[in-house]
């Protein structure tokens, strides 16, 4: 209950008394330390992950046939996530290509298939999550694999469908913590925010800059990410961010 309230009044403070106030660069220095650093599930170094090499991802059904809408929110969203990093994302032309895998099935079989493609031991996960993604990084924390797995039928009944694609394909891209603080994003868990918001084009802008690299920990990464901001605030980049972000992915087919 603590959470819901501290989340409703973050909503409050920042969402209806002023819907800009997450572009103050102290904000959002202070939100993406928060998001890309830190980890929902477990203890982290502080560090940077992100991709460096080319995503290809896979989508597949598991104990049901393929389902058109949800494969056009996939292919829509990972073209967005594209277009803000600049990170080449695409189809997997062959399966031993895949990287990424975003496995749909029911929800009966949720844990299952957690447990058989994931290798994620988080205790009742199936009944803690809507849906749930796992990624893999090497020692230099270059993220090089990770898995989604969405129970559809689930998801569906619950309205939560376009908010599980949105959230756990964005989440892989290297920003793994939910904080129920920082708003708007689809980082909010208790928050009303389904599709990416202007702050989170801001979070994967900061994240795939040229400047931010795999590895770097906190003082360096808040050195570089102050720069940053500063030249996005200049440019106009965060005033847009908004804007921006709305004009494509799921947007377009839900508006």
């Amino acid at each position: 209950m603590k959470k819901v309230w501290l989340a409703l009044i973050s909503t409050l403070l920042l969402g209806s008394a002023n819907p800009n106030s997450w572009q103050k660069p102290a904000y959002i220095e202070k939100a993406f330390i928060e998001i890309a650093l830190k980890n929902e599930y477990q203890a982290s170094d502080m560090k940077i992950s992100k991709w460096t090499k080319p995503i290809h991802y896979q989508i597949t059904f598991l104990h049901l046939k393929p389902y058109e809408p949800v494969i056009q929110m996939i292919d829509a969203h990972l073209k967005q996530l594209q277009h803000i990093t600049h990170h080449p994302i695409s189809s997997a032309q062959e399966a031993s290509l895949t990287n990424l895998k975003i496995l749909i099935t029911k929800d009966k079989y949720y844990q299952a298939v957690i447990d058989k493609y994931t290798g994620n031991k988080q205790p009742n996960l199936s009944t803690e999550s809507n849906c749930m993604a796992t990624i893999h990084k090497n020692k230099r924390h270059e993220i090089d694999r990770a898995t989604v797995v969405i129970p559809i039928d689930y998801a569906m009944t619950k309205g939560l469908l376009p908010a599980c694609v949105v959230e756990e394909l964005t989440q892989i891209m290297g920003l793994p913590n939910d904080s129920n603080w920082v708003y708007p994003s689809v980082a909010n868990d208790v928050s009303k925010v389904e599709l990416l918001s202007g702050l989170d084009y801001i979070f994967l802008k900061l994240l795939y800059a040229n400047e931010i690299k795999p590895g770097m920990n906190l003082t360096a990464t808040r050195n570089i990410v102050q720069k940053l901001i500063k030249k996005y605030q200049a440019g106009g980049v965060i005033k847009r961010a908004t804007s921006k972000v709305r004009q494509e992915g799921i947007y377009p087919l839900l508006y």
